[in-house]
């Protein structure tokens, strides 16, 4: 049986989403549907962590396009978007630079809205000043399920 290419979890208000590989369009899709009905579910403040794998592959060009569609189409459900990409070496660098080029090219670039970050630790301050939660424990707690 095949890894699955995403997991998602939401725990509390914080929509839980880690990439294993460069996803299709089809995949993009059904992330994008759990992401509407937890919004339906919860309506705002709403947040949104996706954390790419270390072992995942650099996105190819329709890859890339379709994440920024994801992009798109995913801001107005989320007060927040934290994006995780782990590592220091040229290829997590390299997703790191693409993660801000769709920013840019998506109008997402804003230090307030969009944060880029190197280790899941990072984005608990955010989750804490942002939602008044223990943003720690939500990361532990996501990290137990496997979607950070």
């Amino acid at each position: 049986m095949a890894t699955p290419v995403f997991k998602t979890a939401l725990i509390d208000r914080v929509f839980f989403l880690r990439w294993e590989a460069p996803p299709s369009k089809e995949e993009i899709q059904a992330v994008l549907q759990q992401m509407q009905g937890a919004y339906e579910q919860l309506k705002p403040p709403l947040v949104l962590v996706a954390s790419l794998s270390p072992k995942s592959s650099v996105p190819n060009t329709e890859q890339r396009r379709n994440l920024s569609n994801l992009q798109s189409d995913a801001r107005p459900l989320f007060s927040e978007i934290h994006a995780i990409v782990e590592g220091n070496e040229l290829q997590y660098a390299l997703q790191r630079v693409i993660i801000s080029g769709i920013n840019l090219v998506t109008r997402t670039y804003d230090e307030t809205y969009h944060h880029v970050h190197k280790h899941a630790d990072l984005v608990a301050p955010h989750l804490s000043k942002r939602l008044g939660v223990d943003g720690v424990r939500l990361i532990n707690e996501a990290r137990s399920r496997g979607v950070v």
